[in-house]
């Protein structure tokens, strides 16, 4: 009997939220639990879905994720919603939908207080199915955080590259906006240039850096960048180091696991990668500049806790 996790939605920060939250429930329960592949994550092998193991990775990192081809991600959705279609129907089968209103996916939903113990126990009586976002459980997390990063840290050993030749001693900063800008909720997430410059020139004075390296989704001014230089800091966006044999993540990836400290406003990938590679993050703030953030409370910290729970 066992879990099939079908679907979280979002890109390789959301799936790597899941996995961890998946990986703490594979290392507390006796249970069998099966993911279903994604445009970000694949299997070893040619199939949909791979199951969890404590000990090894069986999936891999999608280095360039940016473009997935349009054919693989409508197989995906059909066998997400076949799957779906044959765990509700049939009697000795369940499928569960958590946070989701997609019609074209069926099964029962599950409401905000769900127990996810009882969920994990009727996986060992009957094979079920879950799509949704909010399968979480930080408790489990935070105690089986060292086995956890273990074992997802072996995925990301690949893309690690040593040619790179990067210099610890700079502070890695992710400035998300795009999206993050749609999203009324996040409003507490966004946060204009002055904001970013002063958490940036504050961050670097505490952990006497004077490197920066800029990930961002949208354009750096060259303001922003003579701004930082005047106090002293020399700054390197990351967009001039892609070229057709580096993508985005190993840069990303690279970079991250790098850096001494590490500044963002709660994009799952900085987070996820962070709480693998660091204990805390700065988190910039209108009122004070900067807060720093550990990794074992973020999740109950607003605002970044809108986007890491």
């Amino acid at each position: 009997m066992a879990l099939i996790f079908s679907s979280g939605g979002g890109r390789l920060g959301n799936q790597l939220l899941n996995l961890i939250h998946l990986q703490a429930f594979l290392f507390e329960y006796d249970v069998d639990i099966f993911k279903v592949k994604d445009s970000f994550i694949i299997c070893e092998e040619k199939s949909f879905l791979y199951k969890l193991d404590k000990n090894r990775i069986n999936w891999r990192i999608v280095s360039d994720y940016s473009k997935p081809k349009k054919v693989d991600k409508l197989f995906l959705k059909i066998f997400i919603r076949i799957i779906h279609i044959y765990y509700y129907l049939h009697p000795k089968r369940n499928s569960y939908k958590l946070k989701l209103s997609h019609k074209f996916i069926l099964g029962k939903k599950l409401n905000k207080d769900f127990s996810r113990y009882k969920l994990i126990q009727e996986s060992k009586e009957k094979n079920i199915v879950l799509s949704g976002w909010g399968l979480r459980d930080w408790d489990l997390v935070i105690k089986h955080k060292d086995l956890i990063i273990n074992n997802l840290s072996k995925a990301f050993l690949p893309l690690l590259d040593s040619n790179l030749k990067i210099d610890k001693d700079f502070l890695f900063v992710h400035i998300r906006r795009s999206d993050f800008l749609k999203i009324a909720n996040f409003k507490e997430l966004n946060f204009l240039d002055d904001v970013w410059l002063k958490s940036i020139i504050k961050v670097c004075q505490n952990e006497s850096l004077n490197r920066v390296v800029i990930f961002s989704d949208s354009k750096i001014n060259l303001s922003f960048i003579s701004k930082l230089e005047s106090h002293n800091i020399k700054v390197l966006l990351a967009d001039n180091e892609i070229t057709k044999d580096i993508s985005f993540l190993d840069l990303f990836v690279n970079y991250l696991y790098t850096a001494k400290a590490v500044i963002c406003n709660a994009s799952t990938l900085a987070l996820s990668l962070s709480f693998m590679f660091h204990e805390k993050i700065y988190l910039p703030s209108k009122s004070n500049y900067l807060r720093t953030i550990s990794l074992n409370n973020a999740h109950k910290l607003h605002p970044i806790s809108l986007n890491w729970n």
